[in-house]
This record gives C-alpha cells, sequence and structure tokens, in this order.
C-alpha cells in the first residue's frame, strides 16, 4: 500500500468522514483497469482516492509506491475527473514518453463514453 501525506502534516481523513472523496475515482479507475485488462490492486485505489481528495481540497500530496503499483492510472484518473486543467510534470523524459504513447491513450480509450473531456496536451521545455 503507499504511503501518503499531506500537507499540511496531518492524516488523511477516513473514507466515511466529511471530507471523503467523492468515490467516482475509484469507479472511473476500475472501468479503466477493467478496459486495460488488468486486475484491481488496493495500492493503486487507495492512492487514487488520496490524489482525488487532495485535488477536491486543494492540498498537496506526496506519495511514495513500489513498482507494480498502477502509480500512473492512480493519479491520471483523478486529474481526468478534476475540473480544472491539471499538470502532470515528470522527472524523465522515459516517463513522459511512457504517459503520451501508453498510458494516457490507453486510459481514454478506456474510458471512452463515460462523458468527459479527455483532451491533453504535452508541452516541453527547450532542452527536451
Amino acid at each position: 500500500m503507499p504511503e501518503t501525506s499531506t500537507t499540511p502534516s496531518t492524516a488523511l481523513p477516513s473514507a466515511t468522514g466529511p471530507a471523503a472523496p467523492s468515490g467516482r475515482a475509484r469507479e472511473v479507475l476500475a472501468q479503466a483497469v477493467a478496459g486495460l485488462g488488468g486486475g484491481e490492486r488496493t495500492g493503486q485505489i487507495a492512492m487514487a482516492e488520496a490524489v482525488e481528495q487532495a485535488l477536491s481540497e486543494g492540498e498537496h500530496l506526496l506519495v511514495q509506491a513500489g513498482t507494480g503499483t498502477g502509480k500512473s492510472l492512480a493519479y491520471l484518473v483523478p486529474a481526468l475527473l478534476h475540473p480544472r486543467r491539471v499538470v502532470v510534470a515528470t522527472a524523465t523524459l522515459a516517463l513522459q514518453h511512457q504517459l503520451v504513447e501508453r498510458d494516457v491513450p490507453r486510459l481514454m480509450k478506456a474510458v471512452a463514453g463515460a462523458g468527459l473531456d479527455t483532451s491533453y496536451a504535452v508541452l516541453k521545455g527547450r532542452s527536451n
């Protein structure tokens, strides 16, 4: 399960508390994972819900999760559901390439027909 931390340093509210995520991220994540032929991952769901909550509350979130957690979908799905534009910055060109060439297009195809704005753009600096 991924470790999560919010800023300021407070614990995430329980899923039954008043600031709990809407659950839409869990629903769309399940649709995307099924559309991609994958299976449910507990850590991925926890991360997606934490990202959804942080976005909805305007909080910072730091997540550390191991290989195989499904981190890309866990942050892309809540970003897709957020009513405002979301910037995803990568530290490496390899991850940028993975997102643009594989993860994002596959996610858009998996959630097609869900009534979501699936537009995205790639912005690169001068050295990229």
